[in-house]
């Protein structure tokens, strides 16, 4: 039954990426091992944000820096731009490797790790996506159309409840 969920279901890999042909250390694996040092500094640098813009993360997130995109899609990723695989960890491809994007796929992990996994799934589209837009604060170019709305009402919920309430106000969601 493993070899077929590895085989089937690749997000699974994430589990055990060394399998899948990465190099790993300290939470953090790639593609090419010569990047290991860039891979570690970004997740270092996530982890000190999200804990300074919301809460800490009880622990930093398996994160797979890929510097492909076959990478990227043999641990299940797509076209989209960073992926947190449940709440068991985090693939980036290539284009992905800056701060802001590395620290929206951790805040995907923060609210699995405050609400549960399914708590996080259960709350709406504005909150799950919204969050992290405006929380890592990316570029105002890189803010994907679809994801302006989303920033902007959670934003405004935000303001209204304060950051310091966002985690008992999220599980009423």
């Amino acid at each position: 039954m493993p070899a077929i969920a590895w085989a089937t279901f690749k997000p699974v890999r994430i589990l055990a990426p060394a399998l899948n042909g990465v190099t790993c250390a300290d939470r953090v694996c790639v593609e090419d091992p010569s990047r290991l040092t860039e891979a570690l500094a970004l997740q270092r640098a996530a982890v000190a944000e999200v804990g300074r813009k919301l809460v800490p993360l009880k622990d930093a997130p398996v994160t797979v820096f890929c510097s492909t995109r076959r990478c990227y899609h043999s641990f299940g990723g797509g076209m989209e731009r960073g992926a947190a695989l449940f709440n068991w960890g985090v693939i980036l491809p290539p284009e992905s490797w800056v701060p802001y994007i590395v620290e929206h796929e951790y805040i995907h992990m923060l609210q699995a790790q405050q609400l549960g996994l399914l708590g996080r799934q259960q709350t709406p589209a504005w909150f799950k996506e919204g969050m992290p837009f405006f929380v890592s604060e990316p570029p105002a170019h890189e803010l994907p159309e679809y994801a302006r709305p989303l920033a902007s009402r959670y934003q405004a919920w935000e303001q209204r409840i304060g950051r310091e309430n966002v985690w008992d106000a999220a599980a009423g969601l």
